[in-house]
């Protein structure tokens, strides 16, 4: 009886001794990064800020079909969403917000790009689920707050333009200045690449902005749009390939592209072109048809007649059907000697300057600002052109 009083007021003073540590500290990872610098949470931003090509995305807008059930498809299946991937990006966002407010006086260029991805994220988020959590949203650390209020989708938007105004005026500053940003490998670190792209992402939300354009004055969606049009000085934007918001893919590593070190698949049976998309192309005779999929296989080959060669896969056939023309030869797929002709292939455009010039040929067309409309559409197919190396045939087609 003796042994077991003990035994168990050793076991009692073990647990009480034990439980002096905070179960917040048992939680801490030693491993872990706690104050990252802001140029290394800015490049982890930028990695998952962009959207792959040929991709879901590209199935749903009928630019390309896929056949096997087992790499899914293009129904229009969708349920519901989750906040998850665009909040988590912008707790990264905040995160380096926060960081870089610790030394302002080396740090006032993340805090500028913390303001153009809250506005991009934002946006993006409030065009998916409409009304959403922004001004109590990512609190639950610093507030406790676990249930954000949402905002109304004016109320979004108006921050929004807010915050893109606010960075196109502190990128200008730090222009001046000779500010760069580290861990920039999509403009280099130049705030006057960024000052572009900032523009140009505020005329792509005024133009979906276009239904209220006249029942929402607070955006002021017309004043804005003139605003930009008028002083190119203050308001740069993306008007040429060179500046494109674009990921220009690793040349170093080449195994997540160019697996084969130049063996590349000919023929990927499984992806096909989508009619709506590759039919456009085909009765406009669009050059660009020729260089982005492959003939047909089994259509006769007529040198006069270039473009009847190419046929695209009907996106609400099924899955069986579209495999088994793709089999036969009846449709196009993806050429891939021009997609992955080297180990860095082609660079994907998140924004470019062909949306650009579309946007204010748009804009224009509405009456929202003067200017000639065709000329803006005639320097968006020129780009476009120009970017699938296109420079002699352009002149055709316009």
């Amino acid at each position: 009886m003796k042994y077991f009083k003990s035994t168990l007021i050793l076991l009692l003073f073990g647990c009480s001794f034990s439980s002096c540590k905070k179960i917040t500290d048992l939680q801490k990872d030693p491993a872990a990064v706690y104050n990252p610098a802001p140029k290394l949470l800015f490049t982890g931003i930028l990695m998952r800020s962009y959207d792959a090509p040929w991709s879901e995305d590209h199935r749903h807008n009928q630019y390309m079909t896929q056949n096997e059930a087992y790499y899914a498809g293009q129904p229009y299946g969708w349920t519901t969403g989750s906040f998850e991937t665009p909040y988590g990006i912008l707790r990264d966002v905040y995160r380096m917000e926060i960081e870089a407010a610790k030394t302002p006086e080396l740090s006032a260029a993340y805090m500028t790009m913390a303001k153009f991805f809250k506005a991009y994220f934002f946006a993006r988020t409030t065009e998916m689920f409409g009304d959403i959590p922004l001004t109590e949203a990512l609190q639950g650390e610093s507030a406790g707050n676990f249930a954000p209020k949402y905002n109304t989708q004016l109320e979004v938007y108006q921050q929004v333009l807010s915050w893109l105004e606010e960075a196109n005026n502190e990128l200008a500053n730090l222009k001046e200045k000779g500010n760069t940003l580290d861990g920039d490998f999509f403009y280099n670190g130049k705030p006057e690449q960024w000052q572009k792209l900032v523009n140009s992402f505020k005329l792509r939300v005024l133009i979906s902005l276009s239904k209220r354009a006249d029942d929402s004055p607070a955006l002021r969606v017309k004043e804005r749009f003139a605003e930009v049009l008028a002083n190119p000085t203050k308001y740069p934007l993306i008007l040429e390939n060179r500046d494109n918001f674009q990921l220009l893919y690793n040349n170093i590593n080449t195994y997540p592209l160019w697996p084969t070190d130049g063996v590349i698949i000919k023929k990927d049976v499984r992806n096909t072109l989508g009619a709506t998309y590759l039919n456009i192309l085909k009765t406009l005779q669009d050059p660009r048809l020729l260089i982005q999929a492959l003939p047909a296989s089994a259509m006769p080959s007529d040198p006069t007649r270039p473009f009847d060669v190419y046929n695209g896969g009907k996106t609400g056939d099924l899955q069986s059907t579209l495999l088994k023309q793709a089999a036969d030869g009846q449709l196009s797929m993806i050429n891939f000697d021009y997609w992955l002709a080297s180990p860095s292939g082609v660079p994907s455009i998140q924004l470019g300057a062909s949306e650009v010039q579309f946007a204010l040929a748009e804009g224009i067309n509405r009456g929202w600002a003067s200017g000639d409309a065709a000329v803006r559409v005639q320097s968006g197919i020129s780009q476009s052109m120009l970017f699938y190396g296109l420079s002699q045939d352009k002149s055709n087609l316009l």
